[in-house]
């Protein structure tokens, strides 16, 4: 893009709106699509390009523009024009989780995924990068004024809705408050029980589980050192759905959407 003349650059955007497709070859949503064209005037107008061009009322951008609104046009008379959201989970299938093995506080996986879970259910924790770089300080255990025990953020979380800087208003996340209840394997007492259990050599929050073969339930430590890579974490409610013999595989966005 940086050597294109303005010309060639109008092409090239008409050429990429009829053609480009996700990888499962489909036609990119409207949002998606208005997206990336946010995207190219950005990085064209940011040092050291800073070429100052408005890709959506530049007169000379007209054709890749009327591209742009024909394939908009396109994808409503298909249906296509939203984003297809991932289903939040039944509250059968979350019922069921409840008393699932899968989320027993009585070994190291099974441990690991119930504090997953509820963490992304109470905190609405954005991206297997965000989980990431979470660390055993992260959470904080406190009573509030009834005399009941909740645990809650210590920090906020910086995503693309709240990337931090002056302009930037906290995010929601702090606020939230994750209570103890009556139940058995709650989110609280998972979270207390599996903060006791982690690596001290590792500051990461989400820690490998240690195999069977090297850990017994009276160890002091059931997690190994090395923290769980972003690939690892973005497939845990797949494995979850699977192990909890669950409905339907649900994703990672289908716990936002149900905290949502």
């Amino acid at each position: 893009m940086e050597n294109m003349t303005v010309g060639q650059l109008d092409t090239n955007l008409r050429r990429f709106y009829t053609e480009a497709r996700n990888k499962s070859g489909e036609s990119y949503s409207k949002s998606s699509l208005l997206g990336f064209r946010h995207s190219f005037e950005r990085y064209l107008n940011a040092p050291p390009l800073s070429r100052g061009l408005k890709l959506s009322s530049d007169p000379r951008f007209k054709k890749s523009n009327e591209m742009l609104n024909a394939q908009i046009v396109r994808l409503k008379r298909q249906g296509k024009e939203n984003v297809t959201h991932k289903p939040a989970i039944e509250s059968e299938d979350l019922m069921k989780l409840k008393t699932s093995p899968a989320i027993a506080l009585s070994n190291p996986l099974a441990l690991l995924r119930n504090v997953w879970f509820h963490v992304v259910l109470f905190f609405c924790r954005r991206g297997r990068e965000g989980q990431r770089q979470l660390k055993k300080t992260s959470f904080k255990f406190e009573i509030d004024a009834s005399g009941r025990r909740f645990v809650t953020m210590a920090h906020d979380e910086a995503t693309k809705n709240h990337p931090g800087g002056v302009s930037d208003v906290p995010s929601s996340e702090k606020l939230a408050r994750m209570y103890e209840t009556p139940e058995e394997n709650d989110g609280y007492k998972a979270l207390k029980f599996y903060m006791a259990k982690l690596n001290p050599q590792c500051d990461a929050f989400f820690q490998y589980p240690r195999k069977n073969s090297k850990w017994k339930y009276g160890d002091e430590i059931w997690f190994d050192a090395p923290p769980i890579g972003a690939n690892k974490l973005d497939g845990m409610m797949k494995s979850i759905s699977e192990e909890a013999k669950l409905s339907k595989m649900y994703t990672n966005h289908s716990v936002r959407a149900t905290a949502i």
